[in-house]
This record gives C-alpha cells, sequence and structure tokens, in this order.
C-alpha cells in the first residue's frame, strides 16, 4: 500500500511539474530521472545529459520502490552521446570546448518526498565507497541535486540546451561562472562541499561503481549504503559511449542438451565411418 501511494503521488507530481515541457524530472517528484554530468575540471566546462531512466529504474534498497532487479545477471544499457537526438549537439559543443585529459563524470537520481526510513534516498556512481553519512545530509543531497538538474534547464549561464524541447535532453554549462559547481552532480564526492561520503566521479574511460544511500529513521542516524553487485558499473568513454552493464553469465547447456549434442556427435561420426567403409 505504502508503494503504491508513493507511485502514485510521484506519477501525479511529474505529470503537475512537466505538462508542457521535456525539463528532467526532479527529485521532488519523488522519482527523480538518472542524470550524467560530464565535466572539464581545467576548462570548468560542464555538460548535463537526462539518461532517460528514473531512480525508480535504478532502485535496489529502500522502502519507496521495489528492487528493480537491475543488478541482475546480463543486465545492459547504453547511450550513444555523439549520435542519439537530444545529445549530440551538446555533445559536440562540450566536446570543443574541454580536454579529455582534464575531463571527469559522474551519474546520479533522487528521491526526495516521504517521510520514515527508506523512502528517500540517493543513487550515485563512485570510484570510491568513502565514508556513511547521515539521513540529514541525503536529504541535503536531494534539494541540491534538484537545484543543480533544475538549473540545467533554467540556469543563465547555460551556453546550450534542449531539455525543453526532447524527452532525453542535454545541456553545456560555464561552470567557472559558478553554475553548478558546488552542486553534487560535478563535485569529487557525495555530500557536495563537506567532503564526505563516496567520490562519485571517475576520469573519462573508467568504470564507476554503483551505490544507493537511503533515508534512516532520524535525521542524524546513519544512512545505509548499499553498493550494487554483480559487477554492476557505468563506463563513459571519451567517444561519448556510455554503458551500464553487470556480470554477463553465458548459460550453461542443460544435462539432456548435452546429450542430444553428444548424440548427434555419434550419429555424425558413424556415418562417416560407413563412407570410408
Amino acid at each position: 500500500m505504502k508503494f503504491q501511494l508513493k507511485a502514485l503521488v510521484a506519477a501525479l507530481a511529474l505529470v503537475a511539474a512537466v505538462p508542457a515541457s521535456a525539463a528532467i524530472a526532479p527529485g521532488s517528484t519523488g522519482n527523480g530521472e538518472l542524470v550524467l554530468t560530464v565535466w572539464d575540471q581545467v576548462a570548468n566546462i560542464s555538460a548535463t545529459f537526462d539518461l532517460g531512466k528514473s531512480y525508480s529504474e535504478f532502485s535496489i534498497s529502500g522502502t519507496a520502490f521495489p528492487n528493480s532487479g537491475v543488478t541482475a545477471d546480463n543486465t545492459a544499457f547504453s547511450w550513444n552521446l555523439s549520435t542519439d537526438a537530444g545529445y549530440s549537439a551538446a555533445w559536440g559543443q562540450f566536446l570543443a570546448a574541454s580536454n579529455s585529459a582534464n575531463t571527469v563524470y559522474a551519474i546520479g537520481a533522487v528521491d526526495a518526498i516521504g517521510a520514515g526510513a527508506g523512502s528517500r534516498g540517493l543513487i550515485t556512481s563512485y570510484a570510491e565507497a568513502g565514508n556513511n553519512i547521515t539521513t540529514g545530509q541525503v536529504q541535503n543531497l536531494a534539494v541540491n541535486f534538484d537545484a543543480y538538474t533544475n538549473g540545467t534547464s533554467v540556469g543563465s549561464s547555460v551556453l546550450f540546451e534542449n531539455h525543453s524541447l526532447v524527452a532525453n535532453g542535454s545541456s553545456v554549462a560555464n561552470a567557472g561562472a559558478g553554475y553548478a559547481q558546488s552542486q553534487y552532480g560535478i563535485t569529487s564526492k557525495v555530500g557536495a562541499n563537506s567532503g564526505i561520503g563516496a567520490k562519485a566521479i571517475g576520469a573519462i574511460g573508467s568504470n564507476l561503481q554503483v551505490a544507493q544511500y537511503v533515508t534512516a529513521g532520524s535525521s542524524f542516524a546513519t544512512a545505509p549504503l548499499t553498493i550494487y553487485g554483480n559487477g554492476a558499473k557505468f563506463n563513459l568513454s571519451n567517444t561519448g559511449f556510455l554503458t551500464y552493464s553487470t556480470n554477463a553469465v553465458v548459460a550453461v547447456p542443460e544435462a539432456d542438451t548435452w546429450a542430444m549434442m553428444l548424440l548427434g556427435l555419434g550419429f555424425m561420426g558413424f556415418v562417416a565411418r560407413r563412407k570410408q567403409a
């Protein structure tokens, strides 16, 4: 019942929040969208991509949504920033103004509504697991992340954006002017300026693992951290190809399949011997 009520609230909030615009759905809907941020730390240029998947589609912990199963064997998603509609113009502009040697990336999504243990949360990429954080810090992160994602659609320092035009849009911004520089999306660690929690960013070409923080029963209690298993990881190449994948498992034939294969091989051998005779 709790999940059904939360899902209904999230759906209604999403409809109300985005009636005539395709801006990124924030965590204040209860089911924020998964967002990729890419940042040149020297040129201070950032790019943001709405990945078209929601918090609930990647959630494996907490009480707000059931386990999405995203850590199951052979799970794979991919995005091509250089060719996909809605992404290519922003990616091209970002590449022209940045240097891949100085570029890092991070991925996150938040659920910022609800009360009680497990009701809110943060899904984040990480290069190092880091320390635990508190429920109050999870809630602050959700607010910061929403400020960041909302800024990618209406921020004054946006150099390019199409979120209002396409469902899965993108932005390029001048982070050096203060735009989103202190927000979760382009800081080195979960916890924004406090420098706590997991190290969220990684260099282009490196694998980033995935983790989920969910709220505890009180603001100062440690927020439980679930690290995604089964080899779950993101990887962004310097050509703009982003992947999410888990362990690839090759199916082992059943015993009756092996029997049929051996029978077939035996029959082929028998036919070959008959021909030689």
